[in-house]
């Protein structure tokens, strides 16, 4: 998506002016993560990945200069990537979930909700040695995770 495509949709939504703020920024794209989130727990998953893409498309314009705004940052922007994930994987999408999954561990490789998330979209493509590497590694993070536990035993 083109910089002046995502310039047009925020003008259109009137949001151009938060961007001024990061922590403004930040706080909008919560507020969408949070709507995103209602619509996933009542299964609308298309709703939710409207919310969650629009909440990504926010943080695209952050320009962060304090580290506590990039910590924030950070955070938020995997919590929605790996809600979108989530939401993809309700919708049997195996592929996207995948690739967002990899984005998230590219930038923190021991996020487990991020490897189980990958191993599952491995499991939906018929890919079980992919699924039982992530699952390993999730494991090694946190040994006592009995979901991990479970998924692992059902592949192997």
């Amino acid at each position: 998506m083109g910089v002046i495509w995502k310039m047009k949709i925020m003008i259109c939504l009137g949001l151009y002016p938060i961007i001024e703020n990061p922590k403004g920024v930040l706080e909008n794209s919560r507020n969408l993560k949070d709507e995103g989130n209602i619509s996933f727990k009542v299964g609308d998953f298309d709703i939710a990945l409207e919310k969650y893409s629009l909440s990504c498309v926010f943080l695209s314009y952050v320009d962060l200069q304090e580290e506590d705004a990039r910590s924030s940052f950070s955070q938020l922007a995997s919590i929605v990537v790996l809600n979108m994930a989530a939401s993809l994987l309700k919708k049997k999408e195996f592929e996207h979930v995948g690739q967002l999954c990899s984005i998230v561990l590219n930038y923190n490789p021991n996020n487990v909700k991020a490897l189980f998330r990958r191993a599952n979209a491995a499991i939906g493509l018929g890919k079980h040695e992919l699924a039982s590497w992530d699952l390993r590694v999730a494991l090694e993070v946190e040994p006592t995770n009995q979901e991990v536990v479970r998924k692992l035993k059902e592949v192997e």
